[in-house]
């Protein structure tokens, strides 16, 4: 009987799935040399016996079944199985893009939210305790719009630095237009002299400084200063040269001898202090404080905390005036070792004992810089920035501190002290 080529191509595929159509015996004839055909757990050869073909005896397979399993291609045809994966094509669950509506984010484009909501702007000595909580954020807004908006009008800086000297801070500019924005209709010098050195170039430093200066400055700073022009600022035991101080002679040149240490001191405020430009700062300042009262026959200054205070003050407030957390930390962190623990009744004492250049030998000569500072934020709070200098300008009129105070504050200095300290006291424990 003929078969129909497809139904011979059907019986060959299933001699792939199935078993063979031929079984093969040892010595039973087989169609062509060299065909195989595996039966029985063995695996035999068509080969040539004389003119016949026939079976050889077979060589035994180790299991082949389970070879053949996998052969069952059927486990492929699961395969379509796995397009049901695509039923994640579900994910149009990215339909929860909508919840991205949430696009109500750009809600907090209130980036003014910063501004601690409801704050006092118009703080006064009569509801400073109650308002208490809001002195730092107000006096430091008002303070940083300020700067943001002034230009520095500073004069030339010429710089000298040692050679031997490193410094951990090297844009002095930077430093004096930010204290320059901060006051902006205070006179200030034309020209500023910065000498920096550690202890290996003291006698280069004292060599500019005797270079640099006309002998009139050199000579009249000579005297002021004992004959210790660049050497105050030095110890010579421990040979560092931890201190810094300005100076403006007659001629109105502002000189600032800053000593360099070798390395940063490691207090709380130390790395702040030195590496953003808060120590430049600070000197800078000074020469603000000195022009109005200059070489007016005036003997008695306003007191050392006010003149150091407002210097730590502005420093802080200069280089921090776009980061109000930094300005807090240095606040807080300037008051951590010498006044944080300080009880009213002494911060009343300081206050009222600590005169000119005075200080009672029961306090630390620190507190002049950070429990004044505290003291000096209050009054800018109320007054402004410009009072810094506005109490110089009045006491080289001749007035004494009291009563400067009561014409820049119009009340006296003895009544606001229990109050001031009250405040202080209150903000250093919250």
């Amino acid at each position: 009987m003929k078969l129909a080529p497809s139904l011979i191509a059907g019986v060959v595929l299933i001699s792939f799935a199935l078993a063979p159509s031929y079984a093969a015996t040892s010595g039973a004839s087989c169609p062509k040399a060299g065909a195989t055909q595996t039966t029985g757990g063995k695996k035999f050869t068509c080969v040539k016996s004389g003119k016949k073909l026939v079976w050889n005896k077979g060589v035994a397979l180790p299991k082949p079944a389970p070879t053949r399993t996998p052969v069952a291609a059927p486990t492929p045809t699961p395969t379509p199985t796995p397009t049901p994966t695509p039923t994640p094509t579900p994910i149009p669950t990215p339909i929860p893009t909508p919840t991205p509506t949430p696009t109500p984010t750009p809600t907090p484009t209130p980036t003014p939210t910063p501004t601690p909501t409801p704050w006092v702007t118009n703080l006064t000595f009569d509801n400073l305790y109650e308002n208490r909580a809001d002195i730092s954020y107000s006096v430091w807004k008002k303070s940083s719009d300020l700067i943001k908006e002034s230009s520095s009008k500073a004069g030339s800086i010429s710089i000298f630095t040692g050679p031997n000297t490193k410094t951990f801070f090297d844009d002095y500019p930077y430093a004096v237009s930010q204290v320059s924005k901060l006051f902006p209709s205070k006179s200030e010098a034309r020209e500023v002299l910065v000498i920096r050195y550690v202890f290996k170039d003291l006698e280069w430093a004292e060599n500019i400084a005797n270079t640099k200066l006309s002998s009139i400055d050199y000579n009249q700073i000579f005297r002021s200063e004992n004959g210790l022009i660049t050497k105050s600022n030095c110890d010579s035991i421990t040979q560092n040269c931890r201190g810094s101080k300005q100076i403006t002679p007659s001629s109105g040149i502002a000189v600032i001898l800053q000593g360099v240490e070798e390395q940063i001191t490691q207090d709380k405020t130390g790395t702040i202090r030195f590496t953003t430009g808060m120590l430049e700062a600070h000197e800078y300042f000074h020469s603000l404080q000195r022009i109005p009262i200059m070489d007016r026959g005036v003997e008695v200054w306003p007191h050392a905390w006010w003149r150091e205070g407002s210097a730590e003050w502005v420093q802080n407030m200069s280089i921090s005036f776009q980061n109000f957390p930094q300005y807090i930390k240095y606040l807080v962190d300037d008051c951590y070792y010498a006044c944080k623990n300080m009880t009213v009744l002494q911060i009343e004492e300081f206050l009222n004992t600590a005169n000119d250049n005075y200080l009672p030998a029961k306090f630390d000569s620190w507190l002049n810089y950070s429990l004044g500072s505290h003291v000096v934020e209050i009054l800018v709070a109320i007054k402004g920035p410009d009072v810094l200098v506005t109490m110089y300008e009045e006491m080289g009129k001749g007035s004494k501190f009291d009563d400067a105070f009561n014409k820049i504050f119009g009340r006296g200095w003895k009544e606001s002290i229990p109050i001031l300290a009250k405040t202080i006291h209150a903000n250093l424990q919250e």
